[in-house]
């Protein structure tokens, strides 16, 4: 067994993310509707402002579960930047900020 395996650990990565996306397709359809709008408006979104959007929209970010971590899918880029959490369920934990391609 190969400790280190880039190329395996990009497989588990992939297969892991669609089925947790395909168990939440419907709330992570509406997660990724929200982050498109909000990066349209705002140039930049982050998993804060999607969830944000949500919750005044009735809907709960954290039910997304694993599937949250498709909520940014091809259509945008990680700039670079990373900063603080403001959801306390988060504990402050450092969140990327996304912008469309």
């Amino acid at each position: 067994m190969n400790l280190f395996d880039h190329a395996e650990a990009q497989r588990r990565k992939s297969v892991g993310k669609a089925l947790a996306a395909d168990r939440r397709s419907e709330l992570l359809a509406a997660a990724r509707g929200f982050a498109a709008f909000l990066a349209r408006e705002s140039i930049t979104v982050t998993s804060d402002d999607v969830a944000e959007m949500m919750a005044h929209n009735d809907l709960n970010y954290a039910e997304l579960g694993n599937a949250a971590g498709s909520v940014f899918d091809h259509r945008f880029k990680w700039t670079g930047l990373v900063i603080p959490s403001r959801r306390p369920s988060t504990h402050g934990r450092m969140i990327k900020v996304w912008s469309l391609k």
